[in-house]
């Protein structure tokens, strides 16, 4: 069994951590520029501040069929109805389903997983800071046993 030097896998956490951060950045400065904020990096400062609570979070969901209908039982597992606290979420589906984002006529929507992109979800904290422009999206994860 070969085992990753942590020097290594440290420099590689980093790294990503980092680049998803300068997504991050030039989403939200392309934000400001397109509701006419004076300060183009007003929102971005946000999270290029060393002060910045930005966090990784790896959640790891086993692949599922596709399903339409969720049924909230004992069987199901994921993470439950939520908006996150934040200014931004960006998510990596890494080619597996179960993200379903929430519609003000009622309806659950699945998200399709893509390996090739990024989703972005509007936080908690971008909704008020931009006197609620955007409108936050309620989400879910889950996973039929």
């Amino acid at each position: 069994m070969q085992y990753w030097h942590c020097d290594l896998y440290s420099c590689v956490v980093n790294d990503y951590i980092q680049a998803v951060k300068q997504l991050a950045c030039e989403i939200l400065d392309l934000t400001a520029e397109g509701l006419w904020v004076p300060d183009k990096r007003a929102f971005s400062r946000l999270i290029r501040d060393v002060h910045s609570d930005s966090v990784l979070r790896l959640n790891h969901y086993p692949a599922f069929e596709e399903i339409m209908d969720w049924d909230p039982s004992p069987k199901t597992i994921g993470f439950g109805e939520h908006s996150d606290p934040q200014i931004l979420t960006i998510l990596r589906s890494n080619d597996v389903g179960g993200l379903q984002i929430y519609l003000r006529d009622g309806l659950w929507v699945p998200v399709p997983p893509d390996p090739t992109g990024f989703y972005v979800i509007v936080g908690d904290a971008f909704q008020v800071r931009n006197d609620q422009s955007f409108s936050y999206k309620n989400h879910l994860v889950i996973r039929i046993l």
